[in-house]
């Protein structure tokens, strides 16, 4: 793989936002340090990893990297961006996401990157904005999905209802798992879910650990009926830095030690001049429970 050169390289002359890329490499490839910038940018081959690369386009409500790997697919220090924009609108870098609307505009955005086949994804250190989603989500037994120190933020469109805004996710088919979600920034404004796990199927082994969460609307989905199982949800913290339109956890599902789920040391922060104003510096270092957006002196114990 070698070291950063400096500068990324294109990956074919005269690529355009205006047009499809398409990608095919030999499976188990690595590929490292590459520019890539399409309407749409196709990736063919399995076990690919990519590695300091930049994805960058511009294709509103349809998906701007369009998967087809059988079994895995890695993303390691990229980013995935809007081309018409070097940094998000309305970041200046102080903030972990523009608390005005509308982000990237609707007709300068991307929507998701999807996995067209049944890869797996491995996503780390990535920065990821400008868009709606990301539905590279659901993981198989012995082959789970994980999202690790990743930087999702920014969403595209936020003053409309175009667009679902999702960090991860969404997942709408349920029976999703198991999938390692660890020491992720999954801010933003927006409409639906940071983890966007929609469905009405039992998910499984869960492990949801050490984010940090401001914004959406409800910020995590874990299922849309009670049965989710083996869910572990710990050590993170719930921000009200941004607005938030509904709560942190929708539906207040838990089903709890009878499921065998866990739910420890999750913590509110709330600072001056944060625009969640369901909260106050009152309620800053105190819990958060599964029942409710109450806050707690002590940790839930159910």
């Amino acid at each position: 793989m070698g070291a950063y050169p400096g500068k990324l390289t294109d990956y074919a002359k005269n690529m355009s936002a205006a047009k499809p890329l398409r990608l095919e490499f030999p499976d188990n490839s690595v590929i490292s340090f590459k520019r890539f910038r399409g309407l749409k940018i196709y990736i063919y081959g399995d076990n690919l990893t990519f590695v300091g690369c930049l994805f960058e386009g511009t294709n509103p409500d349809d998906n701007l990297v369009q998967i087809y790997s059988d079994t895995n697919i890695k993303f390691l220090y990229s980013t995935f961006k809007p081309s018409s924009y070097s940094r998000p609108p309305g970041n200046d870098g102080t903030v972990s996401s523009a608390r005005s609307k509308p982000g990237t505009p609707f007709n300068k955005s991307w929507q998701y990157a999807t996995t067209m086949k049944e890869a797996v994804a491995v996503m780390d250190h990535n920065d990821i904005w400008g868009n709606a989603g990301m539905q590279i989500v659901t993981g198989f037994p012995g082959r789970p999905s994980t999202w690790t120190n990743n930087y999702i933020h920014d969403m595209a469109d936020t003053a409309r209802d175009v667009y679902h805004h999702d960090g991860i996710g969404p997942q709408s088919e349920g029976n999703g798992g198991p999938m390692t979600v660890h020491h992720n920034t999954l801010a933003s404004l927006g409409n639906t879910n940071a983890l966007a796990l929609q469905g009405n199927g039992v998910y499984n082994n869960i492990k949801f650990t050490n984010n940090y969460v401001s914004g959406w609307g409800y910020a995590v989905s874990i299922g849309v009926t009670n049965n989710a199982r083996n869910i572990t949800v710990t050590d993170n913290i719930f921000s009200a830095e941004l607005e938030q339109l509904y709560g942190f956890l929708y539906g207040n599902f838990w089903g709890g030690k009878a499921r065998g789920s866990t739910w420890r040391r999750n913590l509110i922060q709330a600072r001056p001049g944060d625009d969640n104003r369901a909260y106050s510096t009152a309620d800053h270092g105190k819990y958060l429970w599964p029942t409710g957006s109450k806050t707690y002196a002590t940790d839930y114990t159910g």
